[in-house]
């Protein structure tokens, strides 16, 4: 069985990619002549070690783990409820009844687990945006006091992809190749944002 795919988009981003790196190199070798400071940072590392996100995280997790107690709450009162609606008469009054109330309790559910999964969506929406500001704040704010001229994000792309568009996008977004570790600032403002972050718990 052959593999059947439009060549395009990979000499696309072929081309791409070499430009990319011609860019890079002119852009390295101006830095270097006109001596500009460049710091990198690892977005993803940034994340990962900031406590504020670690705090936030566990609040969230705990928050959907109440919305889950309530589901699972709300879905025993239905399983119990048609327990014992099965044990009354067919057409007897009190079976219809609990049908009636099994069936509101169902529309019930279903609204509110509807409920809980926007709000949980919204508040994971709202926490990464926040965090994301966050960093990008105080990476200018080191830019500024450190005077570097630049600062390039950093993020490690996992390449194990079974879909070719996944993978052409993975390469795609990925800025950094190269860099030497005496560029990369990542611990500074891992440190910076902790450090910000236990001064305002402590206020």
């Amino acid at each position: 069985m052959k593999l059947m795919f439009s060549r395009m988009p990979i000499m696309c981003l072929a081309f791409v990619l070499l430009a990319s790196l011609i860019c890079t190199n002119i852009n390295i070798a101006n830095a270097e002549e006109e001596d500009f400071k460049i710091g990198i940072v690892d977005i993803g590392s940034v994340f990962e070690k900031y406590q504020k996100r670690i705090d936030l995280d566990q609040e969230l997790k705990e928050q959907e783990e109440g919305f889950q107690d309530e589901v699972n709450k709300k879905r025993k009162e239905i399983i119990d409820l048609d327990e014992e609606t099965q044990l009354l008469d067919l057409g007897s009054e009190n079976r219809g009844i609990n049908e009636n109330l099994m069936e509101r309790k169902n529309v019930e559910l279903e609204g509110y687990a509807k409920f809980a999964e926007r709000q949980l969506l919204k508040k994971y929406k709202d926490f990464f945006e926040s965090i994301y500001q966050e960093v990008v704040h105080k990476v200018e704010e080191i830019g500024e006091q450190e005077a570097f001229d630049i600062i390039i994000k950093k993020e490690e792309a996992d390449l194990k992809s079974a879909k070719i568009s996944d993978l052409q996008f993975k390469i795609g977004i990925r800025t950094v190749l190269y860099h030497s570790d005496s560029v990369d600032i990542t611990l500074g403002v891992v440190e910076a944002l902790n450090a910000s972050y236990s001064k305002e718990k402590g206020e």
